[in-house]
């Protein structure tokens, strides 16, 4: 992750820790760290959580972090809690550092600093509460642990390197990504147990949106993220890169309900095939080493540094 400016948040893990929430595991439940098939013949066989690992140090897996917390605020309870109680508004960049650093420690952590992480998050969400909206309930985790794989997905289809291609590794990490969930208050069992169930849920889901149309506080709070968000005058370029990547990825209901322009004029589909070859070719020519450092360094260290 050291391909991104380096901006510090550090959380100096010091003293003991509180033991990391654990759910009990039906029978039938996935396990999440079980090999899956080698993906080709002449490699061992990679774990889930390695494979989640290796994608977690790619480009496309970080550039597709907006279209997922769009997914999210379709739930008209992540976006009343975003809207009450966040400050991605008027702070966006250090937000996305802070859930930077929770991804981190789930892929890459040892046990005792993914506790003291999924320990300060659980703290926070006891205040993010309200008559309708509760960031311990497990169903809005799961929702949001959803959309980190499917915008993980998404972003290694379209800008990375051949996994049209490794489909059967899209059922490792399908699997893992549970995880974001099931450290904090989702119990285990709740996910998917392979991707053709998670296909299920997720469509499920995606077509209830569809049908019930988007919350009036879901379409503002996004509207904001998208236009309002009060970045540094040399970053205002980004949001139009992600406009332009989302409103071409986002269902149709999605995209006009945040206000984004039609992706099939001319003026979107040459923007957004631009976006798509630029970070196809930064991808492919930035070294593997670089993309390993931060990630490293975390093991090493114990220090949270993006």
């Amino acid at each position: 992750m050291s391909y991104l400016p380096n901006l510090i948040l550090t959380t100096q893990l010091r003293g003991p820790t509180k033991p990391t929430k654990t759910h009990a595991i039906s029978p039938h439940a996935p396990n999440h760290h079980t090999p899956t098939p080698q993906i080709q013949n002449d490699q061992p066989p990679l774990s889930n959580r390695a494979l989640l690992a290796l994608a977690v140090e790619d480009i496309p897996t970080w550039l597709a972090g907006p279209y997922a917390i769009l997914l999210q605020l379709a739930s008209p309870a992540i976006a009343l809690g975003s809207h009450t109680h966040s400050r991605f508004t008027s702070d966006p960049i250090s937000r996305f550092l802070r859930t930077a650093v929770f991804v981190l420690a789930v892929t890459h952590g040892t046990p005792e600093q993914l506790s003291a992480i999924t320990g300060v998050i659980t703290k926070q969400h006891a205040h993010v509460r309200g008559k309708t909206y509760d960031a311990r309930n497990a169903e809005l985790q799961k929702w949001t642990a959803a959309t980190l794989f499917v915008a993980q997905r998404k972003g290694r289809m379209v800008f990375g390197r051949g996994t049209r291609a490794v489909g059967r590794e899209m059922e490792g990490l399908c699997l893992e990504s549970g995880r974001f969930a099931s450290v904090l208050d989702m119990p285990g069992e709740m996910w998917p147990e392979g991707l053709d169930q998670f296909e299920e849920y997720f469509a499920g889901e995606m077509g209830r949106i569809e049908r019930e149309g988007v919350d009036g506080v879901s379409a503002e709070v996004g509207r904001v993220l998208l236009f309002g968000l009060g970045l540094p005058w040399w970053l205002g370029w980004v949001m139009v890169v992600v406009r332009v990547v989302v409103a071409r990825w986002l269902p149709d209901g999605l995209r006009r309900a945040y206000g984004l322009r039609d992706p099939n004029g001319w003026g979107m589909w040459l923007g957004y095939w631009a976006v798509v070859w630029v970070v196809w070719g930064v991808d492919r020519a930035m070294p593997g080493f670089v993309k390993k450092g931060a990630a490293e360094d975390v093991q090493r260290t114990g220090r949270w540094m993006i």
